[in-house]
This record gives structure tokens, sequence and C-alpha cells, in this order.
């Protein structure tokens, strides 16, 4: 297998790639730390090389479990390819293990396998980095940064903004404007959009706020009304994830539909 050329981290499949591990072999090809980017669990990555007597000709997806009491192990098989053959099967296991013999005495990769999840805001802020050194996410941020530049000379070129009160606002009061959610779940539509990144500190400029309607199903978390999803984490790339559940924020045009909704009065 030829190695074309080197490299340096970044996103495989799944899994993001981290620290490579060096002085193992160059027959086991390039081996490094990573993590699912969907579930944070870490993992490690053979990447094999031109020495590498492997040759992967079919894909496979497993999961190996191992319990002490009662004591059991366990290969589960997700995916195989129909006409899969063991004994492909058994070179990839026995190359997997030799990545994991070859690091026995290595702390740094015990931590790694070892120290849990990455949690969800983690992982957010670990692709936010990843976008933001990529062009496409260099673009992003110079109009970022040109939009609040705009924001913030708006007013020497068109005067203050009124107030409803017929108070001026400065040009501080308006760069701390809310920004508005890119998306809400509205409890009048069968339609349920969706948020890309973990549950904010503070509701969104478009988000009912507290008090919420419980007996539609909302519930308050931060003073902002949100909907439970039965979905659990890991959720997916679209939901917010909070304290072990996913939610989706509720719209305070909903909010507005109910206040004007006729009530019954009780004689």
């Amino acid at each position: 297998m030829a190695e074309k050329k080197t490299w340096k981290g970044g996103r495989l499949g799944p899994f993001h790639l981290g620290k490579r591990y060096k002085n193992v072999g160059v027959d086991l090809g390039r081996l490094y730390a990573a993590h699912n980017v969907h579930t944070g669990d870490a993992a490690l990555v053979v990447m094999p090389g031109d020495r590498t007597d492997w040759e992967p000709g079919e894909s496979w997806r497993l999961r190996a479990t191992a319990e002490s009491e009662p004591p059991y192990l366990a290969l589960e098989v997700e995916q195989a390819p129909a006409s899969g053959r063991l004994p492909d099967l058994s070179n990839m296991l026995d190359l997997l293990t030799s990545a994991v013999e070859r690091l026995e005495k290595n702390e740094e990769a015990r931590a790694h396998l070892t120290g849990g999840s990455v949690s969800a805001w983690k992982r957010w802020v670990g692709r936010m980095k990843r976008l933001l050194r990529s062009p496409r996410g260099l673009m992003v941020a110079s109009l970022t940064v040109l939009a609040l530049g705009a924001l913030l000379l708006w007013p020497l070129f068109w005067g203050d903004s009124e107030g409803p009160n017929g108070e001026r606002a400065s040009a501080g009061a308006l760069a701390v404007t809310e920004f508005p959610a890119p998306a809400m779940v509205d409890l009048d539509t069968a339609s349920v959009p969706a948020i890309t990144y973990p549950l904010p500190a503070k509701p969104f400029s478009d988000q009912a706020k507290a008090p919420c309607f419980p007996k539609s199903g909302e519930v308050e978390i931060n003073g902002g009304c949100w909907v439970e999803l039965a979905k659990r984490p890991p959720c997916y790339e679209d939901q917010a994830e909070y304290q072990g559940k996913c939610y989706m924020p509720v719209s305070a045009k909903s909010h507005q539909k109910k206040l004007r909704e006729p009530h019954s009065v009780q004689p």
C-alpha cells in the first residue's frame, strides 16, 4: 500500500485524528489518538502503510465488549459485507491488537482511552476551531467581523436609533443586541426545525421565555422554554444536548398565539 503523503491530522470517516503515536514500528503504519465526532468516544485509528501486511478489501464495523461480572467477552458485528470472509476479519483484529500491544507502556495512550467521552460543548468548540482553520471558516469569520463593524458604524452614518419610548440607543447597545436562533419549535405546527450547537446559557431573542406551558410539553431551562425529545444522547448534530437529554427551543410566536386564544370563563 503506497503512502502518498504525510497525514497531519483532521477528519477521517467519523473520527477526528489527534496526536500521532511515534515509534510503533514501520510495519504497523500510522497510529493516532482519535475521537468519534458524533459521540465523543475515545478511539485509536490505524492507517496502514506500504510495509503493513494487510490490505483493506472489505468494510466492517464492530463493537467489542468485556465484562468482569459475570465474566464474558463479546464481539458484535454492526455492519459486514454480504460476501465477508472471516480470515479478513481476523487479520483486521490482529492489526488492531498489535496497535494496542505497542502502546501498553504508553501512559498518554492509557489516559486517552480511559478518559471517557468528550462533552458536547468541547466537541462543538473543536468543530469551530477546525472550521476557523479552513478557508471556508476564515471567509465566514471575515464576513462576521464586517457585519459587526457595520453594526457599530451604523449610528455614525444614520444617527442614533430611537427606542420605543423615544430613548436613543447608543452604538454599544446595538452591538450587544441579541441575535435570533437559527430555527425554533412552533408547537402549533407539525414541523420540528433544528439548531446546531449545545443548549445556550440564556434564551434566544425569538425563543419563548418563562413562564412556560408544562401542559404543552414545555420545560424551563436557563430562563427559556424547551421541548424534551424522545431521542437520548448521543443527540443528532441538529439537536441541543443538556444534562443527558435532547431538546429543541420553543418559538415565541407559539406563546403569542396562546395568549391571543380566547379562554372560557366559569360562571
